[in-house]
C-alpha cells in the first residue's frame, strides 16, 4: 500500500508542472493598444537642456519599438546624441492592470534611471515621471508629445524640476521612419 501512495505522489509531483505549463494565460491587455504609437522606428531633432544654468544644445534621437513578451511589453531602444555624446537607452512599457495605468521604467548608458506614468487622449501622450541620474540627484518631469493623425509624425517636449527650479529640458520633431512590420 505504501508502494502505491508513494508512486501517486511521484506520479503526481512530475505530471503538475505539465500541468501548469499548459494552462493558457491571458492575452495582452487591450490598455496596451495605446502603446502602439511608439512600435517602429523614429528619428527626432530639435534641442535639448541638461540644467537650468547649461546651455541649449542640437539633439538626434533614434528609438525603435517593438512588442516582446507575447506582446504584454513594449521595448523601446533609443540613441541620444547630443554634446558630442552619444547614449543608448532601454524603456520597457507596460499596463499595470492592479492599478490601471500605464508605466515605464528606463535605462540609460550612463546609469541614469527613470520611471512614469503616461495618460493617453486621441492624439497626445503625457507622460510624468521622476528621473534618477547617475550622481544620484533627481528631477521630476512631464513629457507632453503630439502625434499625427497617420501616426507618422510626432513632437514633444519635456518640462523639468529640480530644487524647485523649472526648464525645458527637450523639444523635438520626428518622423516614424519604419511603421512596424506586424502587430503583437
Amino acid at each position: 500500500m505504501r508502494r502505491i501512495i508513494l508512486l501517486v505522489f511521484a506520479l503526481g509531483g512530475c505530471l503538475l508542472p505539465l500541468a501548469w505549463t499548459q494552462a493558457p494565460t491571458a492575452g495582452p491587455a487591450p490598455e496596451l493598444q495605446k502603446w502602439d504609437l511608439w512600435v517602429g522606428d523614429w528619428t527626432l531633432a530639435g534641442t535639448a537642456k541638461d540644467a537650468p544654468t547649461e546651455p541649449e544644445y542640437k539633439v538626434d534621437l533614434k528609438m525603435r519599438g517593438r512588442w516582446i513578451l507575447g506582446g504584454h511589453f513594449l521595448e523601446v531602444r533609443g540613441t541620444w546624441k547630443g554634446k558630442g555624446v552619444e547614449s543608448t537607452s532601454l524603456e520597457i512599457a507596460s499596463y499595470d492592470p492592479v492599478r490601471k495605468i500605464n508605466a515605464v521604467s528606463g535605462f540609460d548608458s550612463d546609469g541614469g534611471t527613470w520611471v512614469l506614468t503616461a495618460t493617453f487622449t486621441p492624439g497626445t501622450s503625457i507622460e510624468t515621471g521622476t528621473q534618477t541620474a547617475p550622481d544620484g540627484k533627481t528631477s521630476t518631469f512631464r513629457n507632453t508629445w503630439i502625434v499625427s493623425a497617420d501616426g507618422m509624425s510626432i513632437s514633444g517636449k519635456q518640462e523639468v524640476e529640480q530644487d524647485g527650479v523649472r526648464w525645458t529640458g527637450f523639444t523635438v520633431k520626428g518622423t516614424k521612419t519604419k511603421p512596424p512590420s506586424g502587430n503583437r
